[in-house]
């Protein structure tokens, strides 16, 4: 299978959009897939788009230009010159924006975390949006939607905001969970180890994300707070974020800043933090995913976060974590970590059991496996629609 790749940032830099695409592009080629780069079809904001934003802020409102009609049009044009005269069976983007107008004959297909439906008024940056910006965000969705034979997401959340917001037929669209970028390269014997070694005398909790307030950073807080409270040892060690100044003198609070995984001393005192922890705790408010709790389970580390988003599709409380109700407090988190923890038998299984749901359903070769079955029914029809027509 011959794929077009296409996406408007550069797909090969690790450190564009999480990994995400870089990770599909690796695990396809890795496969032995063969990739025909169609990437990167975008360019900076031009002057018009930034004096159009700014303008927007005067008023109060928010203005993104990537969803401008120019700019997918530029996306389509870009694509068409960097393919012409290459063969290829089907299109794939790690993403919904570049595919709603390509100029292609064969199938397309995409992954996005969310639609542009779930993300309106929920993430913040997606609030008090402008007129225009919402309208043509749900125009492009509609576009991608109706262009793609396989829209795939990762979670129950996203794909049922595709078939009811935006009509698509159900057949079409597909869950499959995203992968871990970090520790992917884990195996279940170290991971096994690392678990033993973590000590039943102290309660080590993760916290990773670089926006305290989405991530519900105060929760995580408070229930560290009230775990030490009961006379359980804890260390909090918070990553990506600068912790409020509310909190700055707890003695069991850790703080690291970023940790970038592809900066090599940083990502090996991140790898220690994973290794050495018992819960990563991450607690959101909203989260289109939660590529973080994959991670964790990938280092074998329970993941407790609140049923918002796409978490559920990732989390199974008892099996790899703790899915909280989104309201629940600082108290209630606290309450199920310390039930967890107190039981070393039923913690250690659990650990063993979130490795073993990122080796089997969270990582990139399940995802890639996955879409490459459900890509090879649409290339053959395609061949075979083309043959037909070359009859007629």
């Amino acid at each position: 299978m011959k794929i077009a790749f296409a996406f408007h940032r550069d797909a090969d830099n690790p450190a564009v959009q999480s990994s995400r695409p870089f990770s599909i592009l690796r695990e396809l080629r890795r496969r032995g897939t063969e990739i025909v780069p169609a990437y990167p079809l975008g360019r900076p904001d031009s002057l018009g788009e930034k004096a159009k934003k700014a303008l927007h802020r005067v008023v109060g409102k928010r203005y993104r230009a990537d969803r401008e009609p120019s700019r997918l049009a530029e996306y389509s044009n870009k694509f068409k010159e960097i393919t012409a005269g290459k063969d290829f069976d089907i299109v794939f983007s790690p993403g919904s924006e570049v595919v709603a107008h390509l100029p292609t004959n064969r199938p397309i297909a995409f992954c996005a975390d969310a639609t542009f439906a779930n993300l309106l008024d929920y993430y913040w940056d997606y609030t008090n949006l402008s007129a225009d910006y919402i309208r043509q965000g749900h125009e492009l969705e509609q576009a991608a939607l109706s262009r793609a034979s396989l829209a795939i997401y990762p979670s129950e959340w996203a794909a049922r905001a595709a078939i009811d917001f935006y009509k698509t037929d159900p057949s079409r669209v597909a869950v499959i969970p995203f992968g871990a970028n970090f520790g992917r390269e884990n195996r279940r014997e170290d991971v096994a180890n690392w678990i033993e070694r973590r000590p039943d005398w102290e309660l080590r909790l993760l916290f990773v994300g670089r926006e305290w307030e989405r991530k519900g950073g105060d929760i995580a807080v408070e229930a560290a707070k009230i775990l030490s409270e009961r006379n359980i040892r804890v260390r909090l060690d918070i990553v990506g974020v600068a912790i409020p100044q509310r909190h700055g003198t707890l003695p069991w609070i850790h703080p690291h800043g970023l940790l970038r995984a592809g900066v090599p001393h940083e990502a090996q005192v991140l790898t220690s933090l994973f290794e050495q922890a018992h819960f990563v705790v991450v607690p959101s408010r909203a989260e289109a995913y939660g590529m973080t709790f994959c991670e964790s389970n990938a280092f074998g580390v329970p993941a407790v976060g609140a049923a918002t988003g796409g978490i559920p599709t990732i989390i199974k409380t008892d099996v790899n974590g703790l899915l909280m109700p989104l309201e629940a407090t600082g108290k209630e988190y606290a309450d199920e970590i310390q039930r967890i923890f107190t039981d070393q038998g039923r913690y250690q299984q659990m650990a063993l059991d979130a490795y073993d749901e990122f080796a089997t359903r969270l990582n990139w070769g399940a995802f890639c496996r996955e879409f490459l079955l459900r890509a090879e029914p649409l290339v053959g029809s395609s061949v075979a629609g083309l043959k037909d027509a070359q009859t007629l």
